[in-house]
C-alpha cells in the first residue's frame, strides 16, 4: 500500500471516530423534542433506538473485518421496523438486518438484537454465542440477562445503554473506549 495511502487511512481514522461519537452523543443528549407530548415522543423513539444500536455497532470492530455486518433480530422486538427501514448509508458501514426464523440461526449472526423472549429461550441463546464474536443487545424494557454486552436503557430525557464489560471480553470482540464511556452515563434524575 503506498504511504501516502496508509496516511490518508491512519489519519482520516481519528476524524471518522470523532464523527461517529458526535452522532452516537446526539442521540443520546436530551432534547428539547422530549419535552413535547408523550405521543410524539413516542413515534420518534424507534428511529432513535435504531441510531443508537448503530451508532453501538460502529464502535465496534471484529477479529476478522466484516465486509457488512449482519444484525439479526430475534424474539419480539418493539422498535424492529425502525431497524429494518434505516438505510445502511446513514449508518457509514454495510449492515444487512434478518429476522431468522429460530434462535438457532445466531451462528450466521455478527449481531443478535432481543427482543422479548421468554428468559429460557433467551438463556439458550446466550449460552450458544457465549465466547465467540457476536456482539449482543437487548432492547429496553426486556430483562437485561447476563449474557447482555449491552442493554438498552429509556428515561423520559434520553436513550441509554449499560455495558456488559465481561461479555465482551469473553466475545473477542474490541470495542472503542469511546462508546464505554457513553455507558457509564447515567440518565438524570427525573
Amino acid at each position: 500500500m503506498p504511504s501516502s495511502l496508509r496516511h490518508r487511512q491512519c489519519c482520516a481514522l481519528p476524524a471518522l471516530l470523532a464523527v461517529l461519537l458526535t452522532s452516537l452523543l446526539a442521540a443520546l443528549a436530551p432534547s428539547a423534542a422530549w419535552a413535547q407530548t408523550g405521543a410524539e415522543a413516542d413515534a420518534r423513539r424507534p428511529a432513535e433506538v435504531a441510531q443508537v444500536l448503530f451508532g453501538i455497532i460502529s464502535y465496534v470492530r471484529w477479529p476478522v473485518a466484516r465486509p457488512e455486518v449482519r444484525v439479526c433480530m430475534l424474539g419480539a422486538p418493539r422498535y424492529g421496523a425502525a431497524i429494518v427501514d434505516t438505510p445502511a448509508s446513514s449508518v457509514g458501514q454495510r449492515i444487512r438486518v434478518k429476522i431468522p426464523a429460530a434462535a438457532a440461526a445466531a451462528a450466521e449472526c455478527d449481531v443478535i438484537y432481543l427482543g422479548s423472549l421468554p428468559d429460557v429461550e433467551r438463556e439458550l441463546l446466550l449460552a450458544q454465542i457465549i465466547g465467540k464474536p457476536i456482539l449482543s443487545v437487548a432492547e429496553p424494557r426486556t430483562s437485561c440477562s447476563v449474557g447482555t454486552m449491552f442493554c438498552l436503557r429509556l428515561s423520559e430525557a434520553q436513550i441509554g445503554f449499560d455495558v456488559n464489560l465481561d461479555a465482551i471480553a469473553r466475545s473477542g470482540l474490541r470495542v472503542h473506549p469511546n462508546a464505554l464511556q457513553i455507558a457509564r452515563r447515567k440518565a438524570p434524575p427525573p
